[in-house]
């Protein structure tokens, strides 16, 4: 079995809170700020003031969902830092049924550069995200839940993990 990785994209919406949002307010008006700041009293210590930003944003957007691949040994969930791999033997089913994801008890962070952490809600109960956009979801049961994800070809991703988990059922 060879691995398959499936990246994770951002939606639009994602892009534009990623672009605006995040670069353009988190940094760009610290920057613009530190700028004023130091022609006005002449003093560069304020040349520093978009560093606490710009780091911010570096490690949120390395945290965030690049993608998801299908390995010996489960569904790795890509990010730069911190990968996680749910074993094969944890998931009991994949589909594609829309659900309402969010909610209460959010544990993680939302919408710059995706969605990850735990959540909470009346009609889906306990779920994780780790999506890149809200668009064409994959579902993951596992033990612990619901897992949420967003590969760019959600239709590839549920047939090519269906067939290793047929694979699996037929092993043991």
């Amino acid at each position: 079995m060879t691995d398959e990785f499936f990246p994770a994209v951002l939606g639009m919406r994602q892009r534009w809170l990623a672009g605006i949002g995040g670069i353009g307010v988190g940094f760009g008006v610290p920057f613009a700020l530190s700028v004023v700041l130091v022609a006005t009293s002449g003093d560069p210590l304020f040349v520093i003031l978009p560093l606490p930003f710009l780091g911010t944003l570096w490690m949120i957007q390395g945290l965030a969902p690049a993608g998801y691949t299908l390995d010996e040994s489960g569904v790795g969930l890509e990010r730069r830092w911190l990968r996680r791999v749910i074993p094969y033997a944890a998931i009991a089913a994949v589909d594609r049924q829309p659900r309402a994801v969010g909610g209460l008890g959010g544990v993680g962070l939302n919408g710059l550069f995706g969605a990850h952490g735990l959540r909470w809600n009346p009609r889906t109960g306990r779920h994780y995200l780790f999506i890149a956009n809200t668009a064409d979801l994959v579902w993951l049961r596992a033990g612990g839940g619901l897992i949420a994800l967003s590969p760019e070809r959600p239709d590839a991703f549920v047939a090519e993990l269906s067939r290793r988990l047929a694979r699996r059922d037929a092993a043991t």
